[in-house]
């Protein structure tokens, strides 16, 4: 049974991770017209990326966990 809670957890992490990736790629956004460059970011997404991140670290090492000592 820890097991099968790890291999989800696992499978979330990776979910989390992208999704976090995802939004944190797409919250910023620039222009380049000959040398002048403006960007811009959005701090609320890219805070909620950071925070998906986190989350995502969080299950990989628990489900890492759980998977190791499930076997012995």
């Amino acid at each position: 049974m820890k097991q099968t809670i790890g291999i989800l957890l696992i499978v979330a992490a990776l979910v989390l991770g992208y999704l976090g990736y995802d939004k944190m790629k797409n919250s910023k956004a620039g222009i380049k017209i000959g040398d002048l460059e403006i960007s811009a970011t959005d701090k609320p997404s890219n805070e909620q990326a950071y925070i998906l991140l986190g989350l995502g670290a969080v299950c990989l090492l628990v489900g890492g966990t759980m998977i190791s000592r499930g076997k012995s």
